[in-house]
């Protein structure tokens, strides 16, 4: 290591070694101050190679249903680095915008959420059925029919849901063991 002094001297019965601790205190400074960036760098490094992955596993697991919904949240993934209150380094994996919960829906639904934990079977609230104008509607919607919305039953008045997607549990579990190597391998570039 440039700059480590070592000096010793022979006594008669006994070695004397002094040695100057200014290298390692400098090094595990620059370590103090680095190494988290370091680390962050690595994780990030590994969760965006995960994006394409992650990204073709929801389009394949998303059925006709899920079609769109799905390439919303493929097209919406992305990594990010930032610091948590205590100052620590956090990367973060998943849909933008992250702090609200990912890409939104139509109707202001967490589409990534809804692929990750699926959605259960419900029963809607009404059925739509189309009523044709008689004499006596003709005045309504100018000749053409009109949509009522009828309560209490009917065949289309349950959604049958899906299962979930599990995506970001699927690319946790190929990123995890990755990230612990590509740690190790870019704290020793860094400070070899």
């Amino acid at each position: 290591m440039n700059g480590l002094n070592v000096n010793y001297s022979t006594g008669e019965s006994s070695v004397h070694f002094e040695m100057s601790g200014m290298p390692f205190d400098r090094m595990r400074q620059q370590m103090a101050t680095t190494a988290g960036k370091v680390m962050a760098q690595a994780i990030k490094d590994v969760l965006r190679e995960e994006i394409t992955p992650t990204q073709s596993q929801i389009r394949g697991d998303a059925g006709p249903q899920l079609r769109g919904i799905a390439s919303l949240v493929a097209d919406s993934l992305m990594v990010e680095v930032g610091s948590n209150t205590g100052g620590e380094a956090e990367v973060r994996f998943g849909s933008d915008p992250m702090d609200t919960g990912g890409v939104v829906g139509k109707r202001d639904g967490k589409l990534a959420a809804i692929l990750e934990y699926g959605m259960r079977q419900f029963a809607y609230g009404f059925t739509f059925k189309t009523i044709e104008n008689t004499s006596s509607w003709s005045s309504v919607g100018g000749g053409g029919g009109f949509i009522n919305a009828k309560g209490n039953g009917g065949q289309n008045a349950t959604h049958k849901g899906f299962e979930p997607l599990d995506w970001l549990s699927k690319a946790r579990d190929r990123a995890t063991p990755k990230i612990g190597p590509r740690i190790a391998e870019a704290l020793k570039e860094a400070y070899s």
